[in-house]
């Protein structure tokens, strides 16, 4: 992408959508509303381009390619703090509310006028004309999702089995929110949560004493006869 005078302080937005053809359409629309864009056609491209840029918003198709994103929604939130806008042709509630809950901060149903395009994307862009933010900072608890680990401040590792780690890394996309043992449940161990089902609540107890002796006690907070609440990582 070639600069321009002042394109630091235009809006950056990153377009994931397998469909090259609907993608770049979407990039002219927005290029021609003073929006610079990138594109993604799948999601590990997406990913790829997380690590190396800032986007001031995300447009995100719900199906890429063969991946339903939305469960992929914490790993997203692990790099950015971007707003995330879900592109979907599905209509249902159920889903919208998941996204919702995993990161996701609106749903545009397809098929989606280029006009409605830049307004949600200009209502929801947190930092309009800002230069860009800084770099991640290293001294603080890391989640890294496609590596699976979490690091300690000084860059050790600290070990989580799988079940803690995705815990760990869907409670942590919304730190201080309270977490459903039937949310957690569906998301950690794929599969619907019944009365008496306590794997939820034996993989939190033993997550919560790993973290413990470093994050205190109350890092993991429960909430009765609904869920738990994870507090955050300290100078995140």
């Amino acid at each position: 992408m070639t600069e321009v005078p002042g394109a630091a302080l235009t809006p950056l937005v990153l377009l994931a959508d397998d469909e090259r053809e609907l993608t770049d359409e979407m990039a002219a629309y927005l290029q021609r509303y003073g929006l610079r864009t990138l594109v993604a056609n799948s999601f590990q491209a997406a990913l790829a381009i997380l690590d190396t840029q800032r986007p001031d918003a995300i447009i995100l198709d719900q199906r890429l390619g063969p991946v339903d994103t939305l469960p992929h929604l914490p790993e997203l939130r692990a790099r950015t703090d971007a707003p995330i806008l879900i592109v979907t042709g599905n209509r249902e509630e159920t889903d919208r509310v998941l996204g919702l809950e995993l990161g996701a901060d609106d749903f545009l149903v397809k098929p989606v006028s280029g006009r409605e395009l830049v307004a949600r994307l200009r209502a929801r862009i947190r930092r309009p004309g800002n230069a860009a933010a800084p770099a991640p900072r290293r001294d603080r608890w890391r989640l890294q999702p496609v590596e699976r680990r979490l690091l300690r401040p000084d860059g050790t590792v600290l070990e989580l089995t799988t079940a803690e780690f995705d815990l760990l890394a869907v409670m942590a996309s919304q730190p201080g929110e309270v977490q459903t043992r039937e949310a957690l449940t569906q998301l950690v161990f794929r599969r619907p949560w019944r009365p008496g089902d306590r794997a939820v609540d034996n993989a939190v107890l033993h997550l919560r004493q790993k973290l413990a002796p470093e994050l205190g006690e109350r890092c993991i907070v429960t909430i009765r006869q609904v869920g738990y609440v994870f507090i955050g990582f300290p100078n995140s």
